[in-house]
């Protein structure tokens, strides 16, 4: 096990991170956001909303990347990550026969490899020390 996430763990958390940084489009351009990508109509009422949840999406990104590269990081990125991601997959999850959820599929998906990955990745050992691997 060792073995795969030395192989994969650079390159999945790379991809992911940019995946989950693309989430910063609503933070700039909520509406066409809103409108195009999560397939809900845009209210102009939770314009900051969605616009703070762009960000925090672009950071978690970019932080995943850093994680990628930077074994200290690893342990609370991948945490916080796990519990964003699974909080995600479970609204959409519960949410699946809304509308408003339809456009949410694709990331709940690839959210919910993420939370897998992360749980087998800590199950395997990733909560050693990561400074001193």
């Amino acid at each position: 096990m060792k073995r795969f996430f030395d192989v994969t763990f650079r390159p999945f958390f790379v991809i992911t991170g940019i995946v989950t940084a693309l989430g910063a489009l609503n933070a700039f351009w909520p509406r066409w956001t809103a409108e195009k990508v999560d397939l809900i109509p845009f209210n102009q009422d939770y314009t900051i909303i969605l616009q703070h949840w762009g960000f925090m999406l672009g950071v978690l990104g970019v932080f995943m990347i850093v994680a990628a590269f930077s074994r200290a990081w690893r342990n609370p990125i991948l945490i916080f990550s796990a519990c964003e991601k699974g909080f995600i997959v479970y609204l959409v999850g519960t949410n699946f026969s809304q509308p408003y959820a339809r456009g949410l599929w694709a990331g709940a998906a690839m959210d919910a490899t993420v939370v897998l990955y992360t749980i087998v990745y800590f199950l395997a050992g990733g909560f050693r020390n990561p400074a001193k691997q």
